[in-house]
């Protein structure tokens, strides 16, 4: 069975092609949270890069037992003689931040892993000592990437991104990979699945075959948009998480009835492999 989690990107930055325009106001993110929890909502997923979000959300979240997974910032340029002291300062920030709803911890930065300082990193995240209560895991944009990240080091948690359009995570798993825990992020291509054709197309014109086909689906079938996008995100194998994004109580309530009622559903005949649809990084967008 799939969870459903909540994103708080759009708490702490003006978040996607679909967005309001400006952060949630703090009442609003309240409410919001509030209404999660009584909906069942366990998870939030945050960053260190998403604004003041991760500094403001245990706050916020009052006495709600969630689970919040949040994510380091990138190394940058540290050397060899500084990762350690970079991941270290980065995790007892997010621990002072965040204190006992803080579950999980990724790397947001799936090449901080990769690269030659990869072993240091890791290492500083002292699994097996201080932080032994959290796991830790990596933030990335493909499947092959994980694998070879698993190759290198036990990470326990991963997300990754997948969507109608988006259906990479279909296929085997390595062996590795089949053993970490999935949260499927960016289901609805930032808002873009959401957005009335003709906007959505405008807004990312490469888009448009994949936009086209995905609302003929839709209109074949009778199907709200919100529902067909639920619908192709559960029917993605080996996800145990879904984190959705919100910008409102009532956008919320809608994910939620969505959530319950529509079951996982499968059109291969939507997916495309071009990253300048599928990776958000590669758009070249028209306001």
């Amino acid at each position: 069975m799939i969870e459903l989690a909540l994103g708080t990107a759009q708490f702490g930055l003006s978040y996607g092609v679909a967005g309001r325009g400006h952060v949630v106001p703090e009442d609003e993110v309240r409410a919001i949270l509030r209404r999660a929890r009584q909906l069942g909502v366990r998870v939030l997923d945050t960053a260190a890069a998403y604004g003041d979000i991760e500094t403001r959300l245990a706050g916020l979240a009052g006495d709600a037992p969630f689970s919040v997974v949040s994510k380091l910032p990138a190394l940058g340029g540290a050397c060899a003689a500084d990762t350690d002291d970079f991941v270290k300062a980065a995790i007892q920030r997010t621990r002072a931040k965040l204190g006992s709803l803080l579950s999980a911890i990724l790397f947001h930065r799936a090449e901080d892993l990769l690269g030659v300082h990869g072993g240091a990193a890791w290492q500083a995240c002292d699994v097996d000592g201080a932080n032994r209560d959290l796991r830790f895991g990596v933030s990335c944009y493909d499947a092959e990437t994980l694998d070879r990240i698993c190759e290198r080091v036990p990470i326990s948690i991963a997300q990754l991104p997948g969507s109608a359009l988006d259906q990479r995570l279909h296929g085997e798993p390595s062996p590795s990979r089949a053993k970490v825990e999935i949260h499927l992020r960016s289901v609805f291509l930032q808002g873009l699945l959401l957005l009335p054709e003709e906007k959505a197309t405008a807004r990312v014109p490469s888009s448009s075959p994949s936009i086209a086909r995905f609302h003929s689906w839709c209109r074949e079938r009778g199907l709200p948009w919100l529902d067909a996008a639920l619908g192709l995100a559960k029917g993605l194998p080996g996800v145990r998480v879904c984190v959705v994004g919100v910008d409102s109580q009532a956008h919320l309530e809608a994910i939620a009835a969505a959530w319950e009622t529509v079951p996982a559903l499968h059109a291969p005949a939507l997916a495309t492999a071009d990253l300048d649809v599928i990776d958000p990084r590669r758009w070249s967008t028209i306001s």
